[in-house]
């Protein structure tokens, strides 16, 4: 079991290795993120809030469109990259033990309320299944791809083979790379469009003991991750979670109660009863994150007066300009104009 804090949330780990991966020019504004900045990355038992990382995956998914960006980042992660979760996945007797392992373990590495993992054994094959968060269609089909090739590179790195996977089933539709995708994941049986995501190898691959296996060694390391899990602390507080949730469904157009309690892996009942402990209600909050994500849109993007007032919940462009005059003192179009005068000058 984890400690129910570290729920939406992911490692240092994880988020360093993807940061590190996004173009130069675009880890300024990451860098913005109150749990994105250096010391915090630098630091191995922080715990990194799930909606940063989604930033992260979006600046990735802007640099390789149909996201095998997940895959490629995957071929130059040597072992450690992600940490004792990499020890974890490749240090048992067999493959079987291991991989078995890392997914009971997956919340060393990422959020256990977002990434759910089954493992399945039959048929002459090792299967494990892998759903992730109700995010951006983009977003979820790299996460998706990245948890793949994960158990498919550590199983190659524990084996010492390039063994290829027997079969890989995709929920999505095939990318435009798909022949670039069959030689990542080593195999053309890929079934796109399946009813669920998943990679499988053969029993002959998951039984053969493990070169570098030492007996012991992957009950401490399980018993370590046990002490990493109950030490580790989120960087953000309980509301800077929740308000940084409440963002990313503004940007996927997910706005309600219903949808943010899941993302926190909390009842709503108990997501009204967490912020009235804070003194603050969720028209309170929504109106706060509203005001924001709209000042930021008009600030940061070129989008049309109605795209905004789409993306931020409005019902038309004239409830825009008349919220947007009451927080600024200015029309949208002044404030663009401010922002612009601000450039050049």
């Amino acid at each position: 079991m984890h400690p129910p804090a570290i729920n939406g949330t992911v490692s240092a780990h994880l988020t360093r290795s993807l940061v590190a991966a996004v173009a130069d020019s675009r880890t300024g504004g990451l860098a913005r993120l109150p749990d994105l900045g250096a010391e915090v990355l630098g630091n191995d038992m922080a715990r990194v809030s799930t909606s940063s990382l989604l930033t992260v995956w979006e600046n990735l998914v802007l640099a390789e469109p149909r996201t095998l960006i997940g895959p490629l980042i995957l071929e130059g992660a040597p072992i450690g990259a992600f940490g004792l979760w990499d020890y974890l996945a490749t240090s048992g007797p067999t493959l079987r033990e291991s991989l078995a392992q890392a997914v009971n373990l997956i919340a060393v590495i990422g959020d256990p309320a977002a990434e759910k993992l089954v493992v399945e054994e039959g048929r002459g094959r090792f299967t494990v299944r892998h759903a992730t968060g109700s995010w951006g269609p983009d977003v979820v089909e790299a996460v998706d791809l990245f948890a793949l090739s994960l158990f498919l590179t550590r199983a190659r790195w524990a084996t010492g083979r390039d063994i290829a996977a027997s079969r890989v089933t995709v929920t999505h539709r095939p990318p435009r790379r798909s022949r670039e995708l069959a030689r990542l994941f080593g195999t053309d049986r890929i079934h796109f469009g399946a009813p669920y995501n998943s990679i499988s190898f053969t029993e002959d691959d998951v039984r053969v003991p493990l070169p570098r296996a030492q007996p012991g060694v992957e009950r401490i390391l399980a018993q370590h991750a046990e002490l990493v899990l109950a030490a580790s602390r989120p960087v953000l507080g309980w509301l800077d979670r929740f308000r940084a949730v409440l963002t990313e469904a503004f940007r996927d157009g997910t706005v309600n109660l219903e949808n943010v309690a899941c993302r926190l892996a909390v009842s709503p009942r108990t997501l009204q009863r967490r912020l009235a402990e804070h003194d603050t209600t969720w028209r309170e909050q929504t109106e706060s994150v509203r005001h924001e994500h709209t000042l930021d849109l008009l600030r940061s993007t070129d989008l049309p007066l109605r795209a905004v007032a789409g993306r931020v919940g409005y019902s038309d462009v004239r409830v825009l300009r008349r919220a947007v005059l009451r927080w600024s003192g200015k029309t949208p179009g002044e404030l663009r104009k401010a922002v612009a005068v601000d450039r050049v000058g």
